[in-house]
């Protein structure tokens, strides 16, 4: 069983949790960047370690994939 911790902060993220084959409980900090998307740069980095804590990856073998972006209009 995985168990993940998410904290926010006031710039950003924490995360505790025993990540890749660790047994050793530790911190991961995602910090906002301060540039005009910052929040949505952060939020994309929290979702990324998420996804990854629990093993869902990326593959081009794969016929379906989880992306995480960022789009802009027009």
């Amino acid at each position: 069983m995985h168990k993940l911790t998410i904290e926010s902060s006031s710039n950003g993220y924490i995360l505790t949790g025993k990540f890749g084959s660790s047994e050793i409980t530790s911190k991961v900090v995602i910090e906002t960047p301060d540039t005009e998307n910052g929040d949505l740069e952060s939020m994309k980095q929290l979702l990324w370690e998420i996804k990854e804590y629990f093993g869902v990856y990326y593959s081009k073998h794969n016929e379906n994939n989880l992306e995480i972006e960022i789009r802009s209009k027009g």
